[in-house]
């Protein structure tokens, strides 16, 4: 083996250990995130996890917040589909007098267009502080974007949730890993991007 040769596998080597410390530092942060239980002006859910609208609906139900926001819905979506058809949904007549109060956010299709429409729906709505619902593997990039995108004087108060597909306090068990290393590729590309 050449000199060169050595030299490739020893910077190979050192990067990829680096890659690893800081993918093994991303996933010892999932678990850290906590609710905070403070209220609100505005609940804000991202779709796209199980379990997370169940969680904002029951926040918005115990009157955590004056408004529930759904965002990335899908544009065929509609009141009636998205709360009705659900196992254990409160009464129509219950949900029919929050829906002023539900706003369902058809425009955007990823994490930072989420935050793009939530920026828009909060100033036209003088919103001051949301509350953030996530699942655990995805609030920190969630987190990350939101606070870059939103105006720096509106409060972002987290709240993860767990989920059926990943345990966050034993993220190395089945498809955990995976979920976190999509995370990590795409948080880090959020973090040079914007």
């Amino acid at each position: 083996m050449t000199g060169k040769r050595i030299v490739l596998l020893i910077i190979c080597f050192v990067v990829l250990s680096l890659l690893l410390l800081v993918y093994l530092d991303f996933a010892k942060d999932t678990a850290e995130y906590k609710e905070d239980g403070n209220k609100a002006d505005a609940i804000v859910v991202l779709t796209g996890g199980r379990g997370r609208l169940d969680n904002g609906l029951e926040l918005f139900q115990e009157g955590m917040a004056a408004y529930l926001i759904i965002a990335g819905v899908d544009k065929d979506a509609s009141f009636e589909s998205i709360f009705f058809k659900r196992a254990g949904h409160p009464s129509k007549r219950q949900i029919w007098l929050d829906t002023k109060r539900v706003i369902l956010e058809k425009n955007s299709t990823s994490t930072y267009e989420n935050a793009e429409e939530i920026k828009k729906i909060i100033e036209i709505m003088n919103i001051k502080s949301i509350i953030l619902i996530t699942s655990f593997y995805h609030m920190k990039r969630a987190s990350y974007i939101f606070r870059r995108i939103l105006p720096a004087e509106v409060d972002i108060h987290l709240y993860p949730i767990s989920t059926p597909n990943f345990d966050e306090r034993r993220w190395w068990r089945g498809r955990g890993p995976i979920l976190l290393a999509v995370e990590f590729l795409k948080f880090y590309w959020y973090r040079f991007w914007i």
